[in-house]
């Protein structure tokens, strides 16, 4: 699958993607918010969660690896050999 159709899903579509097709990358934890990384085909999608409410905030889906850098010190070394 490639990010434009991945982007034209419905909001539950892209969500059964990323849990049925996607791989967890790594999670981290800021303020009040989690946030989970999944690779899909060629492309990375970041979910941002309220920790306390369960509830899906945010869904953002990118190829660029500029917004990894938070989770660069979470990712494995093979990964991250990859993305150099």
């Amino acid at each position: 699958m490639k990010l434009e159709d991945f982007l034209t899903l419905p909001l539950h579509h892209q969500q059964e993607q990323l849990w049925f097709r996607g791989s967890v990358l790594a999670n981290r934890y800021e303020d009040a918010s989690i946030f989970l990384l999944y690779a899909l085909d060629v492309f990375y999608v970041e979910l941002q969660y309220d920790a306390v409410g369960s509830k899906l905030l945010r869904l953002s889906a990118f190829t660029s690896t500029e917004p990894l850098a938070p989770y660069l010190p979470l990712l494995p070394d093979d990964l991250l050999a990859k993305l150099e």
